[in-house]
């Protein structure tokens, strides 16, 4: 391996807590991590994308749906259950080699492997869990397909080495054939085939831990009077296809879609009535226009400078504009001589920036879950993470994305707040079946209890720094690494170990919760013994249910098996826990 992309690995992996695994393992981590992370604004849990030994020749697969990697058919029938009409599906193969070239019969194996994958063959069979599931997934897009932007998904195809790409005659051969077939089936918009080496992939890597930076000339603009927790305002006017190039499009020519924040109003297609008059707007004789038929883009951003007629940004979000961002990242080639309106906040305070994406996204639908980031309580769990300070227990709630890019803080450390949801379901609530195989579900029957105003921001600690413990606990293999697919489920039983029970939603805000919590974060502190030792037997009755497949997970039956069996091994003891779980149409 080059000694630069092994550096760079290397850091990699004490960021996320991977030393179990050897170096192919991590690798194949690495590169899905860089090429995914850099596509689209969502969380990456590895279990759902990296396939075993049995792989079949795809080291990764990762499904997106609605910038969601998506981890079950269950979760996707949910989507397409939803009442939105339009869903943008893309499928993402890779292939990683620590290799330092391209060989082409590793190519053809991926090639072929893939070719099996969307071909949609009933008897397709795989060893793989992860393949197997991920095929469920994609025959659940096809038969789902009038819901689908354009009506098929996107499909992108990956080889990366720590190499260098000299586009070989014979690869470039097999990748034209292999396009050609894939595209021949009629089953994808777009198809792409893409070789990365170690230059494209530390770039890619790069991106992920780096300030976003660009500029832009503004044709006008006028500064805002002082405004309370605002440093400075503009309202100015811009070139259409220097807001593009500058600020929407990344080094490979896709939409930068992590400057969309929260993806609050994803957007919602070409063929929505506004969009599509967005877009006639721009392709008709009167497209000078637009600036006056248009609301423009609203950007926040923790540092601006403007220079002359230059404005530079750093670390900045769209906070509304994504339906007319996107309408005019689709028609880039026809952006001659049209200007927007963009509105240039800078600002450091977190609510501030939660008001403007509350006040600019108010006009028009959007779901309830894309606005449980912005409530009050998170602010306040928040500012329970931030009060550990420089504590060796310190932990981040992430409550937008990027929030803590350039700041060096392990990722181990770094908790989405769809996350640390899914930590609290699990693990104090009892429903490990719903964290991790229903993420969507879990928002929509649990989210709305767990972040209500009165819950108690400890439960949220707790629960984070049991999974980081037990983050840590594999990564020095005192866990043995199979268990980690059962993530949720030990969460959920050192709860019931400790307290005897899993809470009702209605209970979170009870002094009985801050009390039980409190009690398993004291233990979780601590990297001693007996927190192992806890940690082990909850790893020893997960054990017993064998491999760690999606028809176990997907049920709320095998955990209160685990407790079953766990009052069976503390009954000599007479330490029976009760095998309640929370009745969720009582909580609603």
């Amino acid at each position: 391996m080059h000694r630069v992309i092994k550096s760079h690995l290397a850091n990699f992996v004490k960021n996320f807590s991977l030393n179990s695994y050897d170096e192919s393992e991590q690798f194949e981590r690495f590169a899905a991590y860089s090429i995914i992370a850099n596509r689209f604004n969502c969380d990456i849990d590895f279990d759902d994308i990296i396939t075993s030994r049995a792989d079949d020749g795809i080291d990764a697969i990762a499904i997106i749906i609605d910038e969601s990697v998506i981890s079950s058919p269950e979760e996707a029938n949910d989507i397409f259950n939803s009442h939105r009409r339009t869903h943008d599906v893309e499928i993402i193969f890779i292939q990683a080699k620590t290799s330092e070239k391209f060989d082409l019969g590793d190519f053809l194996k991926f090639k072929e492997s893939v070719i099996r994958f969307v071909e949609i063959d009933e008897n397709y069979t795989v060893e793989d869990e992860v393949l197997s599931c991920s095929h469920e997934i994609f025959k659940a897009i096809m038969k789902n397909v009038s819901k689908i932007r354009n009506g098929i998904p996107s499909m992108s195809t990956l080889y990366v080495t720590t190499g260098t790409y000299n586009n070989p005659r014979e690869i470039e051969q097999a990748a034209c054939k292999f396009k050609k077939q894939v595209e021949d089936l009629g089953l994808f918009k777009e198809v792409e085939c893409k070789f990365i080496g170690r230059d494209e992939l530390t770039s890619l890597w790069a991106s992920t831990y780096s300030e976003i930076e660009t500029s832009i000339v503004l044709h006008s603009y006028a500064p805002l009077p002082k405004i309370d927790g605002i440093d400075q305002a503009y309202l100015a006017v811009a070139k259409a296809e220097d807001l593009v190039k500058n600020l929407l499009t990344t080094e490979e020519g896709n939409l930068r879609t992590q400057v969309f924040e929260e993806n609050i109003r994803a957007y919602l297609g070409s063929d929505n009535p506004v969009n599509k008059s967005i877009a006639d707007t721009i392709r008709s004789r009167t497209h000078s226009r637009f600036p006056v038929l248009n609301n423009g883009i609203t950007i926040a951003s923790p540092s601006i400078r403007v220079q002359g007629s230059i404005l530079h940004l750093k670390n900045y979000s769209i906070v509304n504009g994504c339906q007319t961002s996107n309408v005019l990242f689709e028609n880039k080639d026809h952006l001659k001589d049209i200007f927007v309106n963009i509105k240039v906040v800078q600002t450091t305070l977190e609510e501030v920036f939660s008001d403007l994406v509350k006040a600019t996204n108010s006009q028009t639908k959007v779901e309830n879950e894309q606005f449980l980031s912005l409530r009050p309580v998170v602010k306040k769990i928040e500012e329970y993470f931030n009060t550990y300070g420089f504590d060796e227990n310190r932990l981040y709630l992430e409550r937008r994305d990027r929030q803590y890019v350039g700041k060096e803080i392990p990722n181990v450390r770094i908790f989405s707040l769809q996350k640390a949801v899914r930590c609290v379901a699990a693990m104090i609530c009892g429903r490990p079946d719903l964290s991790s195989r229903y993420p969507k579900q879990m928002y929509e029957e649990l989210g709305d209890k767990i972040l209500a105003d009165n819950t108690k921001e400890v439960l949220f600690y707790a629960s984070c720094m049991t999974m980081y413990r037990f983050t840590l606990l594999i990564a020095n293999a005192s866990i043995p690494q199979n268990m980690q697919k059962f993530k949720w489920h030990i969460l959920a039983l050192i709860w019931v170990m400790e307290n005897g029970n899993s809470l009702r939603l209605s209970q979170l805000s009870s002094k009985t919760a801050e009390g039980q919590a409190n009690k398993v974060l004291n233990i979780m502190k601590k990297h001693d013994k007996k927190t192992t030792d806890l940690f082990k037997k909850a790893a020893a009755i997960c054990a017993e249910f064998g491999d760690a497949t999606r028809d176990k997970l997907k049920t709320q039956n095998i955990f209160r098996e685990m407790v079953r069996i766990l009052n069976e091994t503390n009954s000599d003891h007479n330490h029976i826990v009760s095998t309640e779980t929370p009745d969720l149409r009582a909580c609603r």
